[in-house]
């Protein structure tokens, strides 16, 4: 379980640009960073516009079907106050803009009125960080396992899921990964993997639960209602085909009903 429990003090900032700051064999950033004297080289953790592109077709798959069917649960929760999202900047420091995350999917509670920015900056207010966000493991799969957490902790993000679809399907290779991993701040402000392993797993930020799925040779991240993973949340999509399967079987029943109440023999 990994503990990132030490206090969370501002950094010392390190003069010069990235190229130099490397230079001088400045500590890239890490889930703690103290102010002991130490100077911290944030170009470590730059993500450009540029890097933030080129997600695999399965990637956009998953993001897109997890998006739709959180939708669904905000539907049946009735949540007024919460915004849905994905792929978008989170940025918590002024002094490095460009130190921030993109999670694939999040939750903000109380975002502020429409229309709202291109870029969450976390020191503006009515920028909050997220309740909840979701990193599906990518090629670079080190950067979402040791990255992610510590980046996610000094964002504020309340509570992180990770789901490597490659360890759902068991074609991962490395055996330090796992299906879904879970980590949260605890009262003190700890950032600890609370949950890990195939899952499902629990998500406090929307009451609920993610599991994988097999769809195919593939696999989806999907939200449940209950801990066994087997009351699954719809996607918009399949809400639809649901509810239009229904409706075609209630007006065969009432053509039934018609057919039999004229004598039709065949009915």
């Amino acid at each position: 379980m990994r503990d990132m429990s030490e206090s969370a003090e501002s950094p010392c900032e390190a003069e010069g640009t990235p190229s130099t700051r490397a230079a001088a064999g400045l500590r890239p950033p890490a889930g703690l960073v103290r102010a002991d004297g130490a100077r911290v080289d944030w170009s470590h953790w730059f993500l450009t516009d540029e890097d933030d592109v080129g997600e695999s077709c399965e990637h956009g798959e998953t993001s897109r079907l997890l998006l739709s069917c959180l939708e669904m649960l905000a539907r049946e929760r009735g949540w007024a106050k919460r915004m849905i999202g994905g792929n978008q900047f989170f940025a918590w420091r002024a002094d490095e803009p460009l130190v921030r995350v993109s999670p694939d999917l999040y939750v903000l509670e109380d975002p502020p009125a429409r229309p709202w920015p291109t870029m969450w900056q976390t020191w503006l207010p009515g920028h909050p960080p997220p309740l909840v966000a979701v990193e599906i493991v990518s090629r670079d799969w080190r950067k979402d396992y040791e990255d992610a957490p510590a980046k996610y902790w000094q964002l504020g993000c309340a509570e992180l899921v990770v789901f490597d679809p490659e360890a759902a399907l068991g074609v991962a290779g490395a055996a330090e990964r796992v299906p879904l991993q879970v980590y949260r701040r605890d009262t003190d402000g700890v950032y600890v993997r609370a949950e890990c392993g195939a899952g499902p797993v629990s998500c406090l930020g929307i009451g609920a639960f993610l599991v994988s799925v097999r769809a195919g040779q593939s696999v989806r991240l999907r939200v449940a209602r209950d801990a066994n993973g087997l009351d699954l949340v719809p996607s918009v999509a399949e809400a639809l085909d649901s509810a239009a399967a229904r409706a075609a079987a209630a007006e065969a029943r009432v053509r039934d009903l018609e057919a039999r109440l004229r004598g039709d023999p065949d009915a």
